[in-house]
């Protein structure tokens, strides 16, 4: 019997010890990927920081610029999720989980809802293209396996021409710069200043995206470019709604050089204007015209004389790279490591949008409390969970498709107030009247207007074309009609 109990006791000490022994070489391993992620990190900024000093008009190259950066933000998101959430962190999600256990979720509803119950019961995050389960080894192998392969990039990147310098875009706080499409910008300063004596006389560019994904932003940095702003002798913004006026002003405008119109179809494509404005361009007098074509319907890629630039979403990698910048500002995430964590997890939950990105974090960067981030990431998530469960479809699709919207929560922090539906996001430009009150107004607490129905500024833009959002907010008298309305809305979607 003590021969038993001896045998038995040597055998769980020795997996005790072997336990502890493979704990800490899987710790060693780890720190060891991380410093080796921390050096090619380091290796791939220096080379992506001087490709954005250059004019890089090969396409092989391009491509090649692109898998780096997308390297290099995955990198850095791997990098913050070993420092800010580390699996015996105490997570939010016990509060998260407490606050929406009112919101029942239906059995006949769609595969969505029951995608985030359960990733809510397991305490996972609904991602949008989600890579979180990547290991660290496998990113580091990979990312050193991209560096080692650019080596011929480096080279060949010497002899690319430098870029002039624009002080403008050396820039303090990122939401005062266009924040990636750098190989799209490119693109489509390439096929600006391209003179192919073989392309026709009127050359046409498609840039088709969703909305406020940055077509507009993204061409209007093309144009401001000294490149391209010396290649034009004239440069014509229009609308589809104006191609006729356009075109009557263009009347006594005409004379030679070289001439760049950009057209954009916010919605529908009218193909009889767009005819009549395609003919007159064929027989104005100059030395080639080029036109960009934005849109966000399939419509507008058969009136391209060229390959079409697809605008989609930021990756979730790239977006957070975006976001903790909004949110901290000058502030140092790994000195707040615990804001960090909030912060991640509400980049996902932002599901890629900009718009919300800048107002959410302009506020986050505004009140740097754990209380207050917290408070922010348990609103949001709380309408989402509703949305979700009530109709199938994510809050920021909603607004995509311009729906109603019922972000209380969100955007009363901390007041007590009625519900509200907030629609008809609209874009307003420069030197338009815009509303005093505004969306951080609203979430600090400001005084509601009296009106049932009342206009809110979300966000002035500070880059071109300077657009400033404004949405519509309706009192709700029974929470009822909420739901009601929001039905409505999808059905005649």
């Amino acid at each position: 019997m003590e021969f038993l109990v001896s045998a038995v006791a040597s055998d769980l000490i020795g997996r005790f010890i072997s336990s502890l022994a493979q704990n800490y070489n899987n710790h060693t391993c780890k720190e060891d990927d991380r410093r080796r992620l921390e050096r090619i990190l380091l290796r791939m900024h220096s080379v992506v920081e001087e490709a954005e000093r250059r004019h890089i008009t090969n396409q092989g190259m391009l491509l090649q610029l692109k898998g780096l950066i997308e390297g290099f933000y995955l990198g850095y998101y791997m990098l913050d999720k070993i420092k800010f959430q580390p699996p015996e962190e105490e997570s939010i999600e016990d509060e998260v989980s407490h606050e929406i256990q009112s919101f029942a979720l239906s059995a006949c509803n769609s595969r969505k809802r029951f995608r985030f119950a359960d990733a809510i019961r397991k305490r996972t995050p609904v991602a949008f293209g989600s890579k979180s389960k990547t290991n660290l080894k496998d990113v580091v192998d990979g990312l050193e396996t991209k560096i080692a392969d650019m080596r011929e990039f480096v080279i060949l990147l010497g002899s690319q021409t430098h870029l002039p310098r624009q002080p403008y875009s050396r820039y303090l706080y990122i939401d005062n710069c266009m924040f990636g499409r750098r190989i799209e910008k490119e693109q489509v300063i390439n096929f600006l200043l391209c003179n192919d004596p073989h392309d026709p006389y009127v050359s046409i560019l498609p840039i088709i995206g969703p909305q406020r994904i940055g077509k507009k932003t993204l061409v209007q940095h093309a144009c401001l470019d000294e490149r391209v702003r010396n290649c034009f002798s004239h440069i014509f913004f229009f609308k589809e709604d104006n191609l006729k006026t356009g075109e009557l002003s263009l009347n006594s405008k005409a004379s030679q050089g070289k001439y760049l119109f950009v057209t954009e179809f916010i919605w529908d494509v009218d193909e009889a204007a767009w005819t009549k404005f395609l003919s007159y361009l064929q027989n104005m007098p100059g030395t080639g015209i080029k036109v960009v074509v934005i849109g966000t319907t399939e419509d507008i890629l058969k009136f391209g004389t060229a390959q079409p630039i697809r605008l989609k979403r930021l990756s979730e990698e790239e977006y957070w790279y975006y976001f903790k910048a909004l949110a901290f500002g000058s502030m140092d995430p790994d000195e707040h490591p615990k804001l960090a964590s909030l912060g991640m997890q509400l980049a996902t939950e932002m599901r890629g949008g900009f718009l919300g990105a800048t107002v959410v974090g302009g506020l986050l960067r505004a009140n740097p409390s754990t209380q207050f981030w917290q408070s922010m990431l348990l609103c949001i998530r709380e309408v989402a969970q509703k949305h979700l469960s009530s109709f199938g479809v994510h809050p920021e699709d909603l607004l995509e498709r311009n729906a109603p919207l019922d972000f209380t929560r969100v955007a009363f922090v901390g007041a007590q107030v009625q519900g509200c539906l907030v629609y008809d996001v609209r874009v307003a430009g420069p030197g338009s009247e815009l509303p005093k009150l505004t969306s951080q107004d609203l979430k600090l607490g400001a005084d509601i207007p009296a009106e049932d129905k009342f206009d809110v500024l979300v966000w002035k833009s500070r880059i071109p074309p300077y657009s400033n959002y404004i949405v519509t907010y309706e009192k709700q008298k029974r929470r009822y009609k909420v739901g009601r309305r929001n039905h409505q809305a999808l059905r005649e979607i």
